[in-house]
């Protein structure tokens, strides 16, 4: 079971501090709510954006958005060895069961999303697909118990995905720990709290991408087509 925490991920109601700004109070006229229960999106609140402190990590549900999707499509996922949680840049954290289908639409996802950070879970009743526990990173990674935990960083120990890959099955409950954001540093937390530091590119890459190549090298090394292959017959 391989653990994926994407971590302080550009994911975040838009602050009070901007609730003012002419453009959020006009995204937030056009979906009927309060502009405080709206996704900050550099997309729409650039000028805004600009305002606040760190703010080339923030405003970018997309990145998310994609990461999701590619790590919740997986065959990983699908084989139930892969969980994924996401921890927010304001410190929230919000827990993805594997079972989970994401909107594909932009526009449906930021609903779903703002409906989570506002109620806490999705649904609201029920069984959660996702929900927001209440504890910081810290504790929640004590909660879950992991063998090892490894933080993909540019600056790490430069390692092959497949080498990763193998290290990772090597351990009884791996996590790790990838920046749900575009630019910047991750916070000091996952720093201190992480077993290994690693590199999986010359290059920073796309959240998205990292994610997908962790994944496919991890079912690479498992050979899980041939299985499934085999399981058909």
């Amino acid at each position: 079971m391989l653990i994926l925490g994407l971590i302080d991920a550009a994911l975040e109601l838009v602050p009070v501090e901007i609730t003012s700004d002419l453009a959020v109070v006009s995204t937030a006229k056009s979906r009927g709510k309060p502009p405080d229960q709206i996704l900050l999106d550099e997309a729409l609140h650039s000028k805004a954006l600009q305002q606040l402190p760190d703010n080339e990590k923030r405003g970018r549900p997309d990145i998310i958005h994609r990461s999701l999707l590619t790590a919740l499509d997986s065959v990983l996922a699908r084989e139930n060895q892969l969980e994924v949680f996401i921890h927010t840049y304001s410190g929230e954290i919000i827990e993805v069961q594997s079972d989970t289908r994401l909107p594909r639409r932009t526009s449906r996802f930021t609903g779903l999303m703002e409906q989570l950070l506002v109620k806490k879970r999705v649904p609201i009743s029920g069984k959660p697909l996702l929900q927001i526990r209440p504890e910081p990173l810290k504790a929640y990674l004590k909660h879950l118990n992991p063998s090892k935990i490894f933080l993909l960083s540019p600056d790490g120990t430069p390692t092959p995905p497949t080498q990763l890959a193998q290290t990772l099955l090597a351990e009884s409950k791996p996590v790790v720990l990838v920046g749900g954001f575009a630019h910047g540093e991750p916070s000091p937390t996952p720093k201190k709290i992480a077993d290994h530091h690693v590199s999986i590119d010359p290059e920073p890459l796309p959240t998205s991408t990292v994610v997908g190549m962790i994944i496919h090298s991890v079912e690479g090394v498992l050979d899980l087509t041939s299985r499934r292959f085999q399981q058909q017959k």
